[in-house]
């Protein structure tokens, strides 16, 4: 008769040590009484955890500074909090013709930041590498404490779970660039590479989780067309890499050029080039542009919104377009709310008509289409909020592991 599995006691442990790192990172500085509350764990075990967290620089314990400032008997309040001198992670987000590289501490605070501008698809591998490495020296040799904790890398592209390889993106002309494993080597730490819109959908969960729900589509509009999935509350994506490429579904048959070389994706028509080449008239045989430039695409939005017929269709195939790749998504996983990403309201609006008529021919539920879509403009704000909790999380998980505390106490 098989028996019920035994739990060892570092994972009990471990477990409850990722809770309550994990408690306070959401909540902030707590109480002890208000932790036992939020974690469901016992007062002794709060008690036990703390003390050794703290003794191991992770926590730190300060008095109630409300507390302190009542008359009365009894003791001030404790508080317990992330300490934000147990080291610090480096964030990398790689965008086309652009690094932006920042220095945060365990506490979740940016200390530090630089701005790389650079032709991304002109890079090698080394040049990639060493605009990179500079950039975290230079913020390395800034911090109060030396003790770099994790490097998480947020990539316009196709990313591999395992070693952290930028497998393919059109803002480089590279393939298959081992950063993560290069960036481990280096810095002797664990290093993430993760999908930008990925990192988005994360950001949406906790910030917009009312709105959204447990389960979500993120769309992005950019040099590409980003997706990220959450399902039952989960990110969701492919068993090798992030995938998940809406922007390589087939829109039209032998239809316009795309980036990738082949006819008809449905990035061709809403990424940001192929909106510029519609409404400017060009054909759609044309080789795409580069970047598109925010100044371009606010003056498109503007000519469409004055009238000009040419513009405004373009913005409605874009979001027709879209609207076709989601529909075959919703017959995998059912209808589900939809992330709008990378332009502002006016842009989405002049969308909005060529997706509710895809959506009007294909989804039962008329209701269901107004319900479906929403729209944010906070782009920057998202993926840096998400990138910098993928990178702590990855902190919580080493602090979380019972044999951490030698290496942490030496």
């Amino acid at each position: 008769m098989r028996g019920s599995p035994i739990i060892r006691s570092d994972d009990l442990r471990s477990e409850n040590r990722r809770r309550l790192l994990e408690t306070l990172r959401l909540h902030g500085a707590c109480a002890p009484a208000k932790l036992r509350d939020l974690t469901g764990l016992s007062a002794a075990s709060v008690s036990t955890l703390s003390t050794q967290l703290i003794d191991q620089g992770i926590l730190k314990s300060e008095k109630d500074p409300e507390s302190v400032r009542k008359t009365g008997r009894g003791r001030p309040k404790t508080l317990l909090s992330l300490n934000s001198q147990a080291g610090f992670t480096i964030t990398v987000n790689i965008t086309i013709d652009h690094i932006e590289i920042q220095s945060v501490k365990y506490d979740g605070k940016v200390c530090e930041s630089r701005s790389i501008t650079t032709d991304t698809r002109a890079l090698s591998e080394d040049d990639l590498l060493s605009c990179i490495t500079q950039a975290v020296d230079e913020l390395c040799d800034k911090q109060t404490t030396k003790r770099l904790l994790h490097i998480a890398v947020a990539f316009q592209g196709v990313t591999e779970h395992a070693t952290g390889t930028l497998l393919w993106s059109p803002i480089l002309q590279l393939q298959n660039v081992a950063l993560g494993e290069s960036l481990g080597s280096r810095y002797d730490i664990s290093v993430s590479v993760e999908n930008d819109c990925q990192l988005m959908s994360e950001a949406l969960s906790q910030k917009n989780q009312q709105e959204l729900g447990q389960s979500f589509a993120t769309v992005l509009f950019s040099h590409g067309i980003g997706l990220g999935l959450f399902l039952g509350g989960r990110p969701f994506s492919g068993i090798r890499s992030s995938a998940l490429e809406l922007g390589h579904m087939r829109f039209e048959r032998n239809g316009a050029l795309c980036r990738c070389g082949k006819l008809g994706c449905i990035e061709a028509y809403a990424a940001n080039y192929g909106i510029e080449r519609m409404a400017f008239g060009n054909s759609i045989s044309d080789v795409p542009v580069g970047r598109v430039s925010s100044e371009t695409l606010d003056d498109l939005v503007g000519q469409a919104i004055n009238g000009d017929k040419a513009v405004s269709q373009a913005f409605a195939i874009a979001g027709a377009a879209v609207a076709e790749g989601l529909v075959n998504l919703f017959t995998l996983f059912d209808p589900m709310p939809v992330a709008l990403i990378g332009h502002d309201d006016r842009a989405f609006s002049l969308m909005r008509e060529g997706i509710e008529s895809v959506f009007r021919q294909n989804l039962d539920d008329e209701k269901t289409v107004s319900d479906l879509i929403h729209y944010f403009n906070n782009e920057k704000e998202l993926l840096e909020f998400g990138l910098i909790q993928s990178s702590l999380r990855n902190v919580d998980e080493l602090f979380s592991d019972p044999g951490f505390e030698s290496l942490i106490t030496s």
